[in-house]
Order: structure tokens, then sequence, then C-alpha cells
């Protein structure tokens, strides 16, 4: 049942998601002035804003690993979690993000912490929750709560806002492309990395 349950859920993604978006823009482009203002530093870059919360994000893991080994030489691809001042929506998990980041052990954990989320209807962004999950996957909670009170925590938080903020990031998950563009999934994901790696290497957007 859970498998036919994930196979309906994947294919209306693609069906309203994806295809759905022919009719909507999806790839903007900043200003030379707005670029020249970005908090971003590295324009070798994509980078994906994500959230815990998402589903989209999840089911597109696997993708993204694959995107990752495409990227060209002296470029990098990068996680930010989508981040605000508000304490509820996707952004609630950003936190968590950071603190797992600076411990260096966020992609180890990055799975489970979508099944806590997406299925288990767990809310990491609750102290006593959290806790709990993080007992259960065997990650020290006093050294957690050490961290995440440490300025390069709240360093990365100030700086996944700022990332958030300037480049208007509503949903989950966006791609930043070269501090320049922004592009939504609109077709299947291995022809979307052709395009993501053609506006960062090239500047140019390919027709679906």
């Amino acid at each position: 049942m859970v498998i036919i349950i994930s196979a309906l859920i994947t294919t209306a993604y693609y069906q309203y998601f994806v295809f759905a978006q022919d009719e909507q823009e999806t790839l903007f482009s900043l200003s030379d002035s707005e670029v020249a203002n970005s908090p971003i530093k590295d324009d070798k870059t994509i980078i994906e804003i994500f959230s815990y919360g998402c589903h989209y994000c999840s089911i597109n893991e696997e993708n993204i690993a694959n995107l990752e080994k495409r990227m060209p030489e002296g470029s990098r691809f990068v996680r930010l979690h989508i981040s605000s001042d508000k304490t509820s929506g996707l952004g609630r998990f950003a936190p968590m993000f950071a603190t797992l980041s600076v411990m260096g052990i966020e992609s180890q954990h990055r799975q489970s912490a979508y099944k806590a989320v997406l299925e288990e209807n767990i809310d990491l962004s609750d102290q006593g929750q959290l806790e709990t999950w993080l007992k259960a996957n065997g990650i020290d909670v006093a050294k957690y709560q050490q961290v995440s009170q440490s300025a390069e925590v709240k360093a990365l938080l100030e700086y996944m806002k700022a990332v958030t903020a300037h480049y208007k990031v509503d949903a989950t998950p966006t791609f930043i492309v070269g501090k320049k563009w922004i592009a939504l999934q609109d077709r299947e994901f291995s022809a979307f990395s052709d395009h993501l790696l053609s506006l960062l290497e090239h500047d140019k957007a390919l027709e679906k």
C-alpha cells in the first residue's frame, strides 16, 4: 500500500508540479545590480533552496546526487534551507539544518529528517520532538544544543535568510544558478540538469 501511494504521489508530482509549469514562468534572471548586491559570493555555484518539509525535494535526492557528479571542475553544488524569521512554514527547520551542517553530519541524516517530517508527522522545530529524534539517530543532544548556539550556526542562518530574501524564494525546491538565474523545475530532472548546467557554464537557457 505504501509503495502504491508513493507511486501515485510521484506521478501526481510530475503531472501537476513539473508538467503544469508549461503555463507558468519557471526561469527568472536578476539585473546586474541585483547580482552585484547578492549575498552569494561564489558565482560558480548551483544552489538548491530546499526544506525538510518539501516532498518534491525528498523525491529528487537521487537526481540531485547525479547532478552533483556532473558539476564542472571549479564549480560547486550547494544546499541551503529556505529560511526566514517566521517560526512556521517550510523555513522552520532551518536551525536544525544549520546545526547539523556545522556539526558535519547533515548529509547522513537528511533522509531521516525527511522521513520524520513527511511520513511520521514529527515537528522537528519543536524542541521536545527534536530531542527525541536526535537520540533516535544517535546524535548527542548536549553537543547539538551547544553547536546550535555557536557563531557558525548563527552566521549560516543569517546567510540563508539573506539568500532567501534577496532571491524572493517562497517555494521549494528553487535553484539559484551563477548568482543570476532562478530556476524552477519544468521538465524531467535529467533534462532539467542539462538546463541548469547550461545556465551555469554558458549563461544560456535550453528549450524544453
